[in-house]
């Protein structure tokens, strides 16, 4: 039986392209990456898995995934594959040499070999039959583009895997380019639920590592885990479980973690996902205004206790209003890192931000704050 089970993920592939209708006009959905999958039923399954997403810049992450597979049989030649949605809003939407305009860098490597792939641009859910892919050509997708504002087309990165008897190693990379609206800095979504396409239908070890960058403030949606405690922070991160997303669909709790540094990481142990993985990077006027719905324009207002922890958002500060306002602004880089203040009036301004958190060994020194922090405090 080839592709018979292709349809529940081909629905879900649908489901997140309507996700991203929001973006159309006032932002950029730009894709969302995808666990490899067998294009027909097997008996080889995943033992091990470990995704790591690297932001590399503003509105750019590198993907690794380590896998290791266990073929309990002979050789046996397995033709898997990558799906990415097509993106929508205001990007383009044409492929670029034939691939994903916003996915780079594919590769794929097993048991220390390089892997040849092809791509094919599809849009039924059956997309591979006796051995074939049902794809269009680059004029048939370019005139859809032509003629409609949301492609219903999107692409499958595949290639022939021989599994070896016993353990199988792949590793699998790409860049892609994040998403981002008016009210994100960033976003990137991962189909977590292919891995139930594999023999055991779970992951039987598995390690999702997230580094973002400095000082970020991170939404993880509690689509695949319960609570925040079943993350591990580096020791200067503080995490917040909200009990409502802030989101258009406003569909699960989710996890804040404000992150000077480092990675956070979840492990699980005979992991069966039964959602997605979102990671958003909201900014701040958008989550105050979802706490307020009466909130005037002045975001981020020193008297009303609220400055953002995210370096991203800093250059929406407005510009102090009175001395101790300035204070309070000279001082939030150090803040930002868990400065324990020797003035009462600061520390107790600080303890009041959702963000803080106590660093004992922490000196403030301003050369070792970012550039964009020291370019910022030169500006007040």
């Amino acid at each position: 039986m080839l592709t018979r089970n292709i349809p529940g993920t081909f629905l879900l592939l649908q489901l997140l392209l309507s996700f991203s209708i929001c973006y159309s006009n006032d932002g950029a959905f730009r894709t969302s990456g995808n666990q490899l999958i067998p294009m027909y039923e097997t008996d080889i399954s995943v033992k091990k898995e470990i995704l790591t997403i690297n932001r590399t810049g503003s509105l750019k992450a590198a993907i690794t995934v380590y896998y290791e597979f266990f073929n309990p049989t002979s050789n046996k030649e397995l033709e898997v594959g990558f799906e990415a949605v097509s993106p929508s809003g205001d990007v383009n939407m044409r492929p670029v040499n034939g691939q994903h305009p916003y996915i780079t860098k594919f590769t794929v490597n097993m048991n220390d070999a390089a892997i040849p792939f092809k791509v094919a641009i599809v849009s039924d859910s059956l997309y591979y039959r006796n051995g074939k892919y049902k794809s269009k050509t680059i004029a048939q997708a370019l005139k859809e583009v032509d003629e409609y504002d949301l492609v219903d087309f999107f692409y499958v990165y595949h290639f022939k895997a021989l599994f070896k008897p016993g353990l199988n190693i792949i590793k699998h990379t790409y860049t892609v380019d994040l998403s981002n609206s008016i009210a994100e800095n960033y976003a990137l979504q991962y189909i977590l639920t292919a891995a139930g396409r594999w023999a055991n239908r779970q992951i039987d070890d598995f390690t999702l590592q997230i580094n973002m960058g400095e000082l970020q403030d991170v939404w993880i949606r509690n689509t695949f885990f319960s609570n925040v405690s079943e993350w591990q922070l580096p020791e200067t991160a503080k995490a917040i479980q909200l009990k409502k997303s802030n989101t258009d669909n406003d569909i699960t709790d989710t996890a804040e973690f404000f992150v000077r540094k480092g990675m956070l990481t979840f492990q699980k142990q005979n992991f069966k996902p039964i959602g997605e993985l979102y990671i958003e990077s909201y900014k701040n006027w958008f989550y105050y205004r979802s706490q307020d719905e009466n909130m005037n324009d002045d975001y981020f207002n020193c008297k009303r206790d609220r400055l953002p922890f995210s370096i991203e958002d800093q250059d929406g500060i407005n510009k102090p209003a009175d001395e101790l306002s300035k204070r309070i602004l000279k001082n939030l880089p150090f803040a930002r890192r868990g400065y324990i203040f020797k003035s009462p009036e600061l520390q107790s301004y600080f303890e009041k931000q959702r963000w803080y958190k106590k660093q004992e060994t922490y000196k403030p020194i301003l050369a070792e704050l970012t550039q964009k922090e020291q370019a910022w405090l030169n500006r007040l």
